[in-house]
């Protein structure tokens, strides 16, 4: 599909190429959140190895992992459904009516340059850094612990942000949507490939921050069914997208199609990462004891079995 406009776009024929597009954007990621695992028969029952034991990979296992999911990322419209669009066109259908009326949500969005800084700086605390952290202090506390349902959600939430990111970067390439500014509206923003040339800086569709937050929240609230988990990793995420257009970053129809994005790739990551996937490989983890630290070296062979590890 080419992603470039005419010269001139009217408000009336852009709305059509925004719908195409959002369907365009969501078609890779729509069959992937329900996504079981090759191998794994439906209904099977997981493998009697504990579910949760995964450690953080090496770096060449990460980056396997990583282009894997990209993938079936990539590749998802050859298993769409029919099913499928029954949310896909209503959802398309809503991102151009939000396109619609942008700039004119954004015209009712202060400028002032207090309270714009004041929702940026929130939006990377709630869609970037405490996710980051969530991560990183889950990973490190199970380790620690010895508690592999808590390491694993580090290690599926950081590989579902890593696929997030990647692939909106993707999007805001082809996309080149010119983003709004903190004291207006310039002619050429909300705008794809104005005049028909590359546009540096245009990377305003989808929400990266938003998609980030949404991926991270499927993962965390899959691993943690509770009402109060949901709220608070679904709030955190709603927070994030309501900062980035008051921030003046992005316009609603960009947040709404990054949370789209963001919460179908975090339920792909979940569904097919977790509980007893077969793999085959090295999995380096690391050991905190009484009298020191170290790693652990596991040899995991495919339907969960182990070979006894070398410490």
């Amino acid at each position: 599909m080419n992603f470039t406009p005419p010269k001139k776009l009217s408000q009336r024929n852009v709305c059509p190429r925004i719908a195409s597009l959002s369907l365009i954007c969501l078609l890779p990621v729509s069959s992937v959140a329900q996504q079981v695992p090759q191998g794994t028969p439906p209904g099977s029952e997981p493998p009697a190895e504990s579910p949760h034991r995964r450690g953080f990979g090496a770096l060449g296992r990460c980056s396997v992992e990583i282009a894997r999911d990209q993938a079936g990322i990539l590749t998802s419209p050859t298993r769409i459904r029919k099913i499928d669009f029954a949310w896909l066109v209503p959802f398309s259908a809503a991102t151009a009516t939000a396109f619609a009326f942008d700039r004119k949500a954004l015209d009712a969005v202060s400028s002032s340059s207090v309270r714009v800084d004041a929702y940026r700086t929130a939006s990377n605390l709630t869609g970037i850094y405490t996710p980051l952290a969530a991560i990183g202090a889950s990973w490190v506390t199970g380790a620690i612990k010895h508690d592999d349902h808590l390491r694993e959600t580090g290690f599926l939430a950081g590989e579902a942000l890593a696929d997030t990111m990647l692939f909106t970067t993707m999007v805001k390439y082809a996309a080149n949507r010119v983003r709004p500014q903190a004291i207006g509206l310039p002619a050429e923003s909300g705008e794809f490939w104005p005049d028909g040339k590359y546009y540096r800086g245009g990377d305003s569709f989808p929400s990266g921050h938003t998609a980030a937050a949404f991926a991270f929240a499927h993962v965390v609230a899959a691993e943690y069914p509770s009402w109060r988990v949901k709220l608070a990793v679904y709030g955190l995420a709603a927070a994030t997208a309501f900062e980035r257009v008051a921030g003046r970053e992005h316009f609603p129809s960009d947040v709404l199609a990054g949370g789209a994005i963001g919460y179908l790739i975090g339920g792909y990551v979940f569904h097919l990462h977790h509980a007893g996937s077969p793999r085959t490989g090295l999995i380096l983890s690391p050991m905190v004891g009484g009298n020191g630290v170290g790693v652990s070296l596991v040899l995991l062979k495919s339907h969960g079995a182990r070979e006894p590890s070398v410490e």
